[in-house]
């Protein structure tokens, strides 16, 4: 590697870096916007793919500088790098397309593997020529490693606050082709540092073209577009509208007069022919506009909707609405004559429609009794604290939040645990319910499980006699309070079943027959319930915010089991989340062995050093790897309830996450890491730091939780500044170290730190579903650990 002493000789430094800034800027949007891709193509369960598929390209790249150095020399290092931009910009609408056309099903057979490894590897096509950019740049440049791991950390911390920006101007294909005109604009940046004339020209006109093919697809109503959406065809006929954003897409469908769509209709119901517009979020979850304007009499209907039970105890107050859709919940609400009605959505694509002409369809659009807020429900829950409710609702909510803000959570999310529950009935008035609607299988299941657990933190004896459970069809209804329900919602609800056609499955005066639900409401400590709810192969335990996995109820030693015909029926994607996990695992693994750990073991190791040392360099860089994706993934979660938002996830997490690791890099060419004894301090400050963060956070969050946007982002651009500060030491300080002894192998250290990465963010998500995020921050301490005996072999060795 090139000594830094040679950066005043070296022209075009500025150029150089740029180039580099505009590469990881075009990696990290790529890399949000494969996972909103993959949302809408597959099930949430495998977003989390995208990173470590972007993290093997990236490591075979970084290989294929280490097995072909003559290609890298200072003389023709520009050139290489502005070759590789353009190839990275052709790269990513090829990746596009390969994953429109691949009918990618998520089950447990042979053809399903191939199929899955073919399809993560179309993920990884792009991050390749992206790899040999970054590992030639950080190992081959002659600037210093610490200001070129800034530019490159800095310039990937810009890339997330351009997602959310682009996605509201451009649907997500166009979005993801337009991020190729950034690597164009790379290459011309690199060859202008060479003085290449020839590659400015043909990286400005591949910037033009890409630039026009965005454009056109985002103006054609018939451009690239998926022709597969979990696992079936995908038809467009009937769509009228379609909107992006950061964590979703929404089409609108063309209205029409068919009979009212309901959830959970009771056996006596029959629904009426109503004109109707549909709305589908991410190809799967659908809601219905009703569009009868302001005469709401059409909607009694609705009272025989089970998600609805709730109005026939409350029939009046404030209420709260966790989730508006398409005003159907609002709707009813009014119907029952609740006022005022505050309808919490965070998809401001959905209000976006009903703040306008649909709004006025539905009937709710401009009434003083509605209010609209743009918010996630738990967030400004917390943050009124002076407004209480009658009823507070959540009617099949499911918002994948963590999915949108790059969290890969495996269908965490922050609505349904103890802590999110007993939120919401502090907020209740006396007497006042909390009603939650779910499908009608394992979920309720859990859903029970969550509320006897939410009961009995807050002190309750006997949480059966808060609890009233109805089913209708495939949806069951929850009724919750902090009161216990009194003999009058009892008959109330006892006659509405009758009356309906509902089943009432559980009350105070009619125990639950399901030997699962008896456990449950008959558990009097949460020591208890989690022993009886904690099954071989299922886990009904509740959700918490250390462990907010609600959706997933297999164990990970289930994975390879036939599962009950009794658990089946869910939402797609939740009993298959944990083989999803195991094949991502296992296309990861095959990727990386094919594609880096032959390569590597093929050639001959270094001439003049012992294998200790290089053992010892390649824990060290493993291990910083593993440990920073582990922190990484376990912050996103965390703050994603401080936050409340998935876009101020996005936005503030990502980027001041790795714009810090950046910065810390930068000040790591200032300090002596590389010498004794600080070389073994800095592992235990990065140690220390995840530690703490880990063991303070309830105390942390739970301050900052209530407070505004203002100190919620500041609260986690703090602890991520903080965190990534610190872990931005550990690499350039590490490729020092190392290069006193392996000289010519920091190319294959920077693959060996992007396979710990590649593997770890499969790792990150059994060790959360198993144990939680506090040991997951615990972990990652950990492997920072590992550095002092790495450092101790390498430096012996120097």
């Amino acid at each position: 590697m090139p000594d830094s002493s040679n950066e005043r000789e070296a022209p075009g430094q500025g150029w150089f870096l740029a180039g580099l800034a505009l590469v990881t800027s075009c990696l990290l949007a790529l890399e949000v916007l494969d996972t909103r891709l993959l949302s809408v193509l597959t099930w949430y369960s495998l977003a989390f793919l995208v990173i470590a598929m972007g993290l093997f390209g990236l490591t075979a790249g970084a290989v294929h500088v280490y097995l072909n150095p003559e290609r890298w020399t200072l003389e023709r290092l520009s050139r290489s790098l502005a070759r590789d931009s353009l190839l990275l910009a052709v790269a990513i609408p090829a990746s596009y397309v390969a994953l429109l056309v691949m009918p990618l099903r998520v089950e447990p057979v042979a053809t399903t593997v191939v199929l899955f490894i073919v399809f993560a590897g179309a993920i990884a096509l792009p991050f390749y020529p992206a790899g040999r950019v970054v590992a030639a740049a950080l190992t081959r440049s002659p600037f210093p490693v610490g200001r070129v791991y800034a530019v490159d950390l800095g310039g990937a911390a810009l890339g997330a606050p351009l997602v959310p920006l682009v996605l509201h101007v451009l649907d997500g294909g166009s979005a993801i082709l337009a991020s190729s005109v950034i690597a164009a604009l790379a290459a011309v940046l690199f060859a202008r540092s060479g003085g290449h004339r020839d590659l400015v020209k043909k990286g400005a006109a591949a910037a033009l073209g890409l630039a026009a093919l965005a454009g056109a697809n985002a103006a054609s109503d018939h451009g690239l577009e998926p022709l597969w959406v979990k696992g079936r065809p995908e038809s467009r006929d009937n769509v009228v509208k379609e909107l992006w954003n950061s964590h979703s897409r929404v089409q609108l469908l063309a209205p029409a007069q068919v009979p009212a769509a309901m959830w959970g209709g009771g056996r006596k119901c029959r629904a009426p022919v109503l004109l109707q517009q549909g709305i589908e979020i991410d190809a799967h979850a659908a809601t219905p506009l009703y569009l009868v304007g302001s005469d709401f009499e059409k909607l009694r209907f609705l009272q025989c909707d089970v998600t609805n039970v709730v109005h026939r105890i409350r029939p009046k107050g404030p209420m709260a609405i966790i989730g508006v859709g398409g005003s159907r919940d609002i709707q009813a609400a009014l119907l029952s004559g609740h006022a005022p009605v505050v309808g919490i959505e965070f998809n401001d694509r959905l209000l976006e429609l009903l703040r306008g002409p649909l709004g006025e369809k539905t009937g709710i659009h401009g009434r003083p009794d509605v209010q609209l807020v743009h918010d996630e429900a738990r967030s400004y829950l917390a943050r009124h604290p002076e407004q209480r409710y009658s009823v507070i609702q959540a009617s099949l909510i499911d918002t994948w939040a963590a999915t949108g803000a790059g969290a890969h959570a495996l269908g965490e999310n922050s609505l349904y645990t103890v802590q999110a529950f007993d939120l919401f009935l502090d907020r209740l008035e006396p007497g006042g319910v909390l009603t939650v609607s779910r499908w009608a299988t394992v979920e309720t299941a859990r859903l029970v499980s969550l509320a006897v657990g939410a009961l009995l933190a807050k002190g309750v004896k006997d949480p059966s006699a808060h609890i009233a459970l109805l089913a209708s069809g495939p949806v069951a209804t929850l009724i919750l309070s902090k009161d216990p329900l009194t003999a009058a919602d009892q008959t109330g609800l006892a006659q509405l079943a009758d009356q309906e056609g509902f089943i009432v499955v559980a009350a105070p005066n009619k125990p639950a027959t399901l030997p699962r639900l008896v456990a449950y409401l008959s558990a009097k400590s949460t020591a208890e319930l989690d022993r009886v709810a904690l099954e071989p192969d299922l886990d009904f335990r509740p959700p918490t915010d250390d462990r907010p996995f609600f959706f997933n109820v297999v164990r990970l030693r289930a994975v390879a089991k036939p599962l009950p015909k009794a658990t089946h029926g869910s939402i797609e994607g939740n009993l298959l989340a944990t083989r999803t996990l195991g094949l991502a695992l296992l296309s990861s693994l095959v990727l990386v062995i094919v594609a880096i750990v032959l390569p590597l073991f093929r050639r001959a190791r270094p001439q003049g050093h012992s294998g200790r040392t290089l053992w010892a360099a390649l824990v060290y860089f493993a291990a910083i790897g593993v440990g920073f994706m582990l922190a990484e993934i376990a912050l996103l979660q965390r703050l994603s309830l401080v936050l409340g938002h998935p876009t101020y996830s996005l936005l503030v997490v990502l980027s001041s996450l790795v714009g810090a690791a950046g910065l810390g890099s930068l000040l790591s060419d200032r300090l002596p890491l590389d010498r004794a004894p600080i070389c073994f301090v800095y592992p235990v400050v990065l140690a220390a730091v995840l530690a703490a963060i880990a063991l303070a956070w309830p105390t942390l969050s739970a301050s900052v939780a209530a407070q505004g946007n203002a100190h919620r982002i500041g609260f986690a651009i703090a602890v991520c500044g903080v965190t990534g500060l610190c872990l931005g030491f550990a690499f350039p300080a590490g490729l020092r170290i190392a290069r006193q002894a392996l000289s010519a192998e920091t190319p294959w250290l920077w693959g060996i730190n992007g396979v710990g990465s590649v593997l770890a963010s499969s790792l990150a998500i059994a060790i959360a579903l198993s144990y939680g995020l506090t040991v997951l921050l615990l972990v990652a301490a950990a492997c920072y650990l590992l550095l002092i005996p790495a450092v101790l072999v390498m430096r012996g060795s120097g």
